[in-house]
């Protein structure tokens, strides 16, 4: 398979994981966009590393229904905010990364989602209405990082565990 095929299919592979993952029933704020992100961050090249976050809110948004477009770009940038954030963190895979690209991708997507309360006009443009606004939402900001920190974790420990068991399988079979 060619690396083209390949950077194909993961990028394919983490958009279905998403979307299908995205319809099971879980609570508010506990998603695993920003685990794909992660995912997307360590295994895909740059230029291509954000289009399975994109794809996987697209989709979802289309069929859950669209909403105000200003709210979507906040919410849309801040996915595609947090990928590029945790790239440099993921360019070397391990539990210290991981841990940190959990909260690193959760709290850039909480400073950047959180501007749509604001720019919607349901705070006050105050330094009142700013903290008012962020404090409220940290309830998402730790549900977001439990998230990554879950779903993130679980899939970068099974590729880990997938990828020792075929590095165990292929020196036997070389030697049959």
């Amino acid at each position: 398979m060619n690396q083209h095929t390949h950077t194909g299919l993961v990028a394919a592979a983490l958009t279905l994981a998403g979307v299908t993952s995205h319809f099971l029933p879980h609570p508010m704020g506990v998603s695993t966009v920003g685990a794909v992100g992660m995912l997307a961050a360590a295994y895909l090249p740059r230029r291509i590393a954000l289009l399975p976050v994109l794809a996987t809110v697209l989709i979802v948004d289309a069929v859950n229904g669209f909403y105000s477009v200003l709210a979507m770009s906040f919410v849309y940038v801040g996915h595609l905010a947090a990928v590029l954030a945790v790239k440099p963190v993921l360019s070397s895979v391990g539990a210290r990364s991981v841990a940190l690209a959990a909260v690193l991708s959760a709290v850039v997507f909480w400073l950047v989602s959180n501007l749509t309360p604001m720019a919607m006009g349901f705070y006050p443009n105050t330094i009142e209405g700013w903290v008012a606004c962020y404090f409220n939402a940290l309830p998402f900001l730790l549900k977001g990082i439990a998230a990554n920190a879950i779903y993130g974790g679980l899939s970068f420990g099974l590729i880990t565990l997938i990828g020792a068991s075929d590095a165990d399988r292929l020196p036997t079979a070389k030697r049959n």
